[in-house]
């Protein structure tokens, strides 16, 4: 049995965006989407992931994320990692919707999954997540 999580990424984060009077929602210099605003110099992503590569019991993680993002997500990522965490981390494009990055991530993942392997799927910008809670979570898929 594995334990795969799905990170949901590639949103753009609309409704935290700091758009200023007059713009009518365009702006140059955008602020970074939510998933990638730093807190104490790390993106909000990175904080979540840590999360869970933390969880023993999580075997790999999948980020789905827009596609002209995932190149240098990939760079912040090997550097961020390089902590000697080993868990797999797979990026994937992600959709439009949470709903469509969910099933993009889903159809990567069947192709190696087990009938018993346990998917959590968890937000990005949720990085407040304990890792207690997320192994009462597995440990509950596991019983019911």
């Amino acid at each position: 049995m594995k334990v795969i999580v799905i990170i949901p990424a590639a949103g753009l984060g609309t409704r935290m965006a700091r758009v200023p009077v007059g713009t009518k929602g365009k702006q140059k210099n955008a602020p970074p989407s939510k998933q990638f605003t730093e807190l104490g110099g790390t993106p909000i992503l990175i904080h979540t992931l840590r999360k869970f590569a933390a969880v023993d019991a999580v075997s790999e993680i999948w980020i789905a994320l827009r596609e002209s993002e995932i190149a240098g997500f990939r760079a912040r990522l090997d550097s961020a990692t390089s902590d000697g965490s080993k868990k797999k981390v797979q990026l994937v494009v992600g959709g439009e919707h949470r709903q469509q990055s969910v099933e993009s991530a889903l159809n990567a993942v069947a192709a190696a999954a087990h009938a018993d392997d346990i998917v959590l799927v968890h937000d990005a910008v949720r990085p407040f997540v304990t890792g207690e809670i997320i192994q009462e979570v597995i440990d509950a898929a596991q019983k019911y």
